[in-house]
């Protein structure tokens, strides 16, 4: 096969960049009644010519396709970017390279320019994929082409993978320092944290958590209270500083012990007394063993936030102290007005699950004895894991000692109802509509 002639290619390239008008003609095959004789020939046979491995006489066809009708199909620029990856995997010149490299990437956008599909988030995640195989040293461009592709919602938890996997390139690189990759790193998180709960958004979050868990001399405690003590001391009362050694510390195990997150923390909440400092001061009280000051510092925080997510998650801290101290009441309470908040809440629906389970231990003189109780516990963990897939094992765990509760197929039948029947509860402050299940064997 003869060579491709790289002028030829380069005056591609040119055309694209200097003349934008090449791209207006009268009709969709052209501006004359030869053009759509060209172009549909053209288009018909340009795909063989590809399959057959013939590059020169499908650049051939492609290039007369561009010149004579452009927006005829969005096959036209599908088959002038497989030819140019095979030229950029081929050639050898690093310049010319590039070149078809450049070619590559503005099909892309002039497919998305001319036809608006696909969307503008699936071009900027092919065209990341293509620096990545041709460019893979141009991180800075290939977060920015995947951070183009989250923000239009497609395969969101893709590239922040990506972005991540990009972020600890650079890191160990040394082209970021250790605190610009943890703020990159926590800025990734909670992007993350803002998309659905399915099953592909935490395999997501645990890919990237296993990334950065991979740089552990970011991970310790101990370097981390080396690395930002300084910085504390030496700017005590820079807000956007404490905010990231403050997330940073209450989210590496052992750090919430430590005198530099007390000293952030009392920091924080005395030159910014708002939800989130009020919360923080309560996580170190709890640390300390001060649930009574901890718990006002919550209280505080819930009253003062103003965000439903935020506030839910502050609600579902304060119920879960109330649980383990046997407030039951007010922790169910709390549940319940963080699904209000957040019905996507999956940790909402496993506590005013514990709750149900312990209101249905005292529930004797209702039908079943209280056991019917429990097929609301067990609709509520099933839930939890449908809103949160990341609770699955636990739910599931708990689903199956619960299920060992119900009543018996004997109880069920004694009471003239059968299996599968709707029923409703109203059992010691518990009522809902459920389905009638007798017990695992």
């Amino acid at each position: 096969m003869k060579t491709i002639s790289k002028f030829t290619v380069s005056a591609i390239l040119l055309m694209f960049v200097l003349t934008p008008g090449a791209f207006a003609q009268k009709g969709k095959f052209g501006a004359t009644p030869e053009d759509s004789v060209i172009c549909i020939r053209n288009l018909n046979f340009i795909k063989e010519e590809i399959r057959s491995e013939n590059y020169e006489m499908a650049y051939t066809l492609f290039s007369e396709l561009i010149r004579v009708c452009p927006s005829a199909s969005q096959n036209t620029y599908l088959y002038g970017i497989r030819i140019m990856q095979h030229l950029a995997g081929k050639e050898k010149d690093h310049v010319q390279k590039q070149k078809y490299v450049d070619t590559i990437l503005m099909l892309y956008d002039k497919r998305h320019e001319i036809f608006g599909r696909p969307s503008k988030g699936e071009t900027a995640f092919r065209k990341a994929s293509e620096l990545i195989d041709f460019r893979p040293n141009q991180h800075s461009e290939i977060i920015k082409e995947y951070e183009i592709a989250a923000k239009d919602k497609y395969k969101p938890s893709d590239a922040y993978v990506q972005i991540m996997q990009q972020v600890k390139i650079m890191y160990e690189k040394k082209l970021h320092d250790g605190d610009a990759t943890i703020a990159r790193y926590e800025n990734i998180i909670k992007e993350v944290e803002k998309l659905p709960a399915t099953p592909e958004t935490a395999e997501a979050r645990k890919t990237i958590e296993g990334l950065f868990l991979a740089m552990p001399e970011l991970n310790s405690c101990e370097n981390l209270i080396a690395m930002y003590t300084p910085k504390f001391q030496a700017s005590p009362e820079d807000m956007d500083l404490i905010r990231g050694i403050r997330y940073r510390l209450s989210n590496t195990e052992g750090c919430k012990e430590t005198q530099l997150f007390s000293d952030v923390v009392e920091a924080g909440y005395r030159l910014e007394p708002n939800a989130e400092s009020a919360f923080q001061l309560a996580q170190l009280f709890l640390v300390k063993g001060d649930k009574e000051k901890a718990m006002s510092y919550m209280n505080e925080a819930i009253e003062q936030e103003t965000e439903p997510l935020q506030k839910a998650k502050y609600m579902l801290q304060v119920a879960s102290e109330q649980f383990k101290d046997g407030n039951i009441n007010s922790a169910l309470s709390l549940a319940n007005q963080a699904i209000n908040l957040n019905p996507n809440a999956g940790e909402a629906y496993m506590i005013k699950a514990n709750c149900l389970a312990r209101k249905a231990a005292n529930a004797s003189d209702c039908d079943f004895g209280g056991r019917a109780i429990f097929w609301i516990v067990v609709d509520m963990y099933q839930k939890a894991k449908s809103v949160d897939p990341s609770l699955a094992s636990s739910a599931n765990s708990a689903i199956a000692t619960y299920s060992k509760h119900f009543p018996t197929y004997q109880d069920i039948f004694l009471n003239e109802y059968t299996e599968g029947q709707p029923y409703t509860v109203n059992c010691n402050g518990v009522t809902g509509t459920t389905t009638i299940r007798a017990a695992a064997k």
